[in-house]
């Protein structure tokens, strides 16, 4: 393998790369980058064996091949090259890669490219499209509700479900559940994508203009094409699903409501946060008052003192009606949420609380007895 890449592109693809190699991988290889040199590409692959990326970045190639090295060293290594280009060359009998740039050499000790795990291959019948920023907004959505109790795997993730022309996404950690759903034509199926592979796929969407999707019963590959000038081409990431039947989420739903609230998001948001300061480790709740056209947000501990702050709603309700929430579970669907106005629904102070929009998501928070 001879070849010439630009730094800047190599150094991204690196960090994008590398953040599913474990610190202290279980085999050796596992800690490795598989570097493949062909067609005018660098394809950069790393696993854990339950999630892998792959993306490719355009490269001057001399000759052909393929190797390994230690990711974390060879990012490293890169990224401190004083220079706008690199040189990567195997050097006989192959057990070394001679890093060239700006004067400095490095060499670097490789290991068989034979020996890295292969990648698994997909159905092409469970294969879509979509736009890279719909589906990076929809896990946005929804991601911060994801469950991080190692006791309970089967919501460590987010819930994929495609049937009736529908994409509709899950998480729920037992307190709070929040969908997002988009009409699509997609072919029926489900998976529940694990929290490591959702943060390493936001953020692959971010620089993203379109994704395919590809899944089966046990893994789901997105690959993701960029739009970035000196970074990877594409990116692809594979990842096992997380076994087991979600719960049924629609009966967490409350089906109707007594009181429907129309509130300014940004404000509702504000005022929230400037409650939750004088909350403490013992009292982390934040009392929502309905009345008559009118929401008042308060919060008190014996440690800081207490809050108060008051908000016009649309509200016909001549009934007044405390509720207490954690804030936590209030502040993220709203800050997750671009709308200028939300729709907060309830029956009363014992029953779950529910932020939606006009569009296609909707939060279920379970509320706090009073006094918590």
């Amino acid at each position: 393998m001879k070849i010439s890449v630009e730094c800047g592109a190599l150094s991204t693809g690196l960090q994008q790369v590398m953040n599913v190699v474990a610190q202290r991988p279980v085999m050796p290889i596992l800690g490795n980058v598989l570097l493949e040199a062909d067609a005018g590409q660098l394809t950069m692959t790393t696993t854990n064996l339950d999630c892998s990326i792959r993306c490719s970045i355009g490269a001057e190639i001399t000759e052909p091949g393929k190797t390994t090295v230690n990711v974390r060293k060879f990012a490293s290594i890169v990224k401190s090259l004083p220079c706008a280009d690199v040189d990567l060359e195997m050097l006989a009998p192959g057990k070394q890669l001679k890093v060239s740039g700006g004067g400095s050499v490095f060499r670097i000790i490789t290991a068989d490219a034979a020996d890295f795990p292969p990648l698994p291959a997909f159905d092409a019948a469970q294969t879509f499209s979509m736009e890279a920023a719909d589906l990076r907004q929809m896990i946005s959505h929804v991601a911060y509700a994801q469950s991080a109790d190692d006791h309970r795997q089967i919501l460590n993730g987010i819930y994929f479900n495609f049937s009736d022309g529908r994409m509709t996404l899950v998480a729920t950690d037992g307190r709070r559940l929040s969908t997002v759903w988009k009409e699509i034509c997609v072919p029926d199926g489900f998976f529940i994508v694990p929290s490591l592979t959702v943060e390493e796929l936001e953020k692959l969407l971010a620089s993203g203009t379109e994704v395919h999707l590809s899944f089966n019963a046990r893994q789901v590959a997105f690959h993701v094409a960029c739009k970035s000038i000196s970074g990877p081409s594409s990116t692809y990431i594979i990842s096992k699903v997380v076994e087991g039947n979600y719960p049924n989420y629609k009966q967490v739903i409350p089906g109707s409501a007594d009181s429907r609230v129309r509130i300014n998001r940004e404000l509702f948001l504000s005022a929230i946060q400037r409650a939750a300061l004088v909350t403490s480790d013992m009292s982390k709740s934040v009392k929502l008052t309905f009345g008559e056209n009118f929401l008042e947000i308060s919060a008190s501990s014996a440690e800081y003192g207490d809050a108060r702050e008051r908000l016009a709603v649309v509200h016909e309700s001549r009934q007044s009606v405390e509720i207490g929430f954690n804030p936590r579970y209030l502040v993220e669907p709203l800050r997750a949420l671009k709308d200028d106005e939300i729709i907060f629904e309830f029956r009363d102070h014992l029953s779950a609380g529910v932020i939606r929009n006009d569009g296609n998501f909707l939060c279920v928070i379970m509320p706090l007895r009073q006094g918590v």
